[in-house]
């Protein structure tokens, strides 16, 4: 048995060795492995994330915010750190009106934490206390509240754009995130440490809306009035202006099949449909570029068996029947689909399909929108029958397009027969010095017919809107808008199914805007687009000319109406042996008319007479051998028949001027 001293000290030995080890585990944590622990721990106390950029702001073309991002704070406390705890609860309850019964529950436990948002105004007591931590939330909000609701888009939970201009332009309106330092709590949550911005994040630009509130207001309040009125399952606007391209105004409706509620969307940029009888004047372009036999064909008295083979036609109907003769600008005017479909069989399907492609119509616009639809028209080499195919085509059907795509091809015979690119975003800006980053411009495509085809083009839209046409319920008592209406049948194609539209051109003599107007399906009253699209573009029209301020340049409403074409197709004389004409509507038959031993079966071409007096205009037409009939007095706005179209000798020719409606 082992003595006491041998015993004691082999303990002695033990003690020491293991003080020895843990000396050296202590001097391996604390000294050999010091930033390695350190380090872990800091990553349990502390954690680095980063710090959302403000978003950039959206504002429309005049600077009014649609979307902007508010800052707010929420307020975590802890109390240990507190010198004061009774001086920030009165703060709590003075400053921030937080109920004191709600500020005494938080502060039993050891860190209080409040989720309300607070502003910078409201925090601004309690940023340099110790123990308070201010969180920074950024909340996105829409000051328009409703309006475009579906155009501008929203971000989702994560802050993430879930469509629209937030989503088409979100590289431009996120910005760069920073980096921040955060100290957890005993429960987890983070909070900023002071001064512990590792990264400052840089907030993204902010983008200018070729847009205009008020007109945007307008479109959307007349389009949900003529929804509601004709009982449609919804409907498109579409407002352009023609010489820079620029989107004014997009309003779209359509039927929630789930909730059965009338609710905005983007169809006007997405939704591709058969435009019907607005498309009639794109192959009134084919026939005029192509400079094919322009002389009238028969209306047919309505109706029309048309061939497409030897053995089978096809029936062509006109709801407003006409019997005799149409010449191309009546055609538009009555909306004749026997006569579209007889003009169109004059030129090839090849020179329809791609007149109908060079105003834009089977290609993405390009404005960048999420969705945005191209369309559709299919080449001639894929139809079984173009007998049958170049009619549909020239009527409106077996084609799609948006209601954007029909602006901006309406924009293009507005503007002497320039196609413009659709432009959304006018400028971008540094969101911290308002520095201009970049600004649109007019992106002109290309020129799909010479200015002189545009004009003709515009005096059969003239027609279209005059008396006798189809939409004269579009026009103004004052300033003239001219357009074309439409009434097309949707699959499944049936009574009762159809959609009504109408383009127009404002004002008719020197254009700036194009309103395009489909409505879906109404069943309440008319269905034509005479009755239900048209005066929806006289209501947005009046209440845009009577607003405080619209992008409409008014210094140009009361300008003279001038003709594009190069020179006039007859010379027209002074007409200072003309009788004066002293009534509205007046038939004129002069004594002397013309030279009677000519041949009476040749056709006459109608002169170019727009912006003459109608002294000089009666004279041109008397001694061609032609009867005139005026209405209105002043100086010639448009013919029936147009400018370019043929009529026999001793036939009568309409001459409207300015002053009368």
């Amino acid at each position: 048995m082992a003595k006491p001293a041998a015993r004691i000290l082999v303990l002695q030995t033990l003690l020491a060795l293991g003080g020895a080890a843990v000396l050296g585990k202590s001097f391996r944590l604390q000294v050999v492995q010091h930033a390695y622990w350190k380090a872990k721990a800091e990553q349990q106390r502390f954690s680095t994330k980063a710090v959302p950029a403000p978003r950039g702001r959206i504002y429309d073309r005049n600077g009014v915010p649609l979307a902007v991002t508010d800052e707010g704070y929420r307020i975590a406390i802890a109390q240990n750190q507190l010198k004061d705890t009774a001086k920030v609860m009165a703060l709590l309850v003075t400053k921030l009106k937080i109920p004191r019964e709600l500020v005494r529950k938080e502060f039993r436990d050891n860190d209080a934490f409040f989720n309300t948002l607070y502003s910078a105004s409201q925090v601004e007591p309690l940023r340099r206390i110790k123990g308070v931590h201010l969180q920074p939330v950024r909340e996105r909000t829409y000051p328009v509240k409703t309006l475009a609701t579906r155009l501008l888009g929203r971000l989702d939970d994560q802050g993430h754009p879930s469509g629209g201009i937030e989503r088409m332009l979100d590289t431009l309106l996120e910005g760069t995130p920073g980096e921040a330092r955060y100290q957890l709590d005993v429960a987890g949550r983070l909070l900023e440490v002071p001064d512990s911005r590792l990264k400052e994040p840089f907030p993204g630009k902010d983008v200018y809306l070729t847009i205009d509130r008020n007109v945007q207001a307008i479109a959307e309040g007349a389009l949900r009035r003529t929804v509601e009125i004709s009982q449609a399952r919804g409907g498109d606007v579409v407002i352009l202006d023609i010489r820079t391209g620029e989107l004014i105004a997009i309003a779209s409706l359509r039927s929630d099949s789930a909730t059965r509620q009338v609710v905005q969307t983007p169809s006007a940029l997405v939704e591709p449909f058969e435009p019907g009888s607005t498309s009639k004047l794109f192959t009134a372009a084919a026939v005029l570029r192509t400079g094919a036999d322009t002389s009238p064909v028969s209306g047919m008295g309505g109706h029309w068996d048309m061939p497409v083979s030897a053995t089978r036609t096809r029936e062509v109907i006109d709801e407003h029947k006409t019997g005799g003769l149409l010449t191309l600008g009546e055609t538009i005017k009555f909306s004749s689909n026997i006569a579209i479909s007889q003009f169109a069989r004059r030129i090839s399907g090849e020179a329809q399909y791609q007149t109908i492609r060079d105003f834009g119509f089977g290609t993405i616009p390009g404005i960048g929108f999420p969705g945005e639809s191209p369309g559709r028209i299919a080449h001639p080499s894929r139809s079984f029958n173009l007998l049958y195919t170049q009619p549909s085509w020239a009527q409106g059907y077996e084609w799609t397009t948006t209601a954007l795509q029909m602006a901006v091809g309406y924009a293009a015979i507005a503007n002497d027969g320039v196609l413009l690119a659709p432009q959304l975003l006018r400028e971008v800006r540094d969101g911290r010095t308002g520095k201009v980053l970049f600004r649109s411009r007019p992106d002109v495509v290309r020129r799909v017919v010479t200015p002189q085809i545009s004009q003709r083009l515009r005096e059969y839209l003239t027609l279209a809107t005059d008396s006798g046409g189809t939409g004269t319920r579009a026009q103004l008592d004052v300033y003239s808008v001219i357009g074309k209406t439409g009434t097309a049948t949707q699959a499944p194609y049936g009574p009762g199914n159809y959609r009504a539209s109408f383009a127009g051109i404002f004002p008719g003599d020197r254009p700036q805007w194009v309103v395009y107007v489909m409505i879906d399906h109404p069943t309440a009253g008319s269905h034509f687009g005479g009755f239900v699209a048209a005066p929806a573009v006289r209501s947005m029209l009046l209440q845009a000319l009577a607003a405080a301020s619209s992008p409409l340049d008014r210094s140009r409403l009361t300008a003279e109406p001038v003709t594009t074409s190069a020179t006039p197709l007859v010379a027209i004389p002074l007409a200072d042996r003309l009788p004066a004409v002293g009534v509205a509507v007046t038939r004129v038959r002069f004594p002397f008319a013309g030279p009677q031993r000519a041949d009476p079966a040749r056709r006459l071409p109608i002169p170019e007479l727009v912006g003459v007096s109608v002294r000089d205009a009666a004279y041109a037409l008397h001694r061609l051998g032609l009867e005139v009939r005026l209405t209105g007095r002043g100086r010639v706005r448009s013919t029936t028949p147009a400018a370019g179209d043929t009529l026999t000798r001793g036939a009568t020719v309409t001459v409207y001027a300015d002053t009368t409606r």
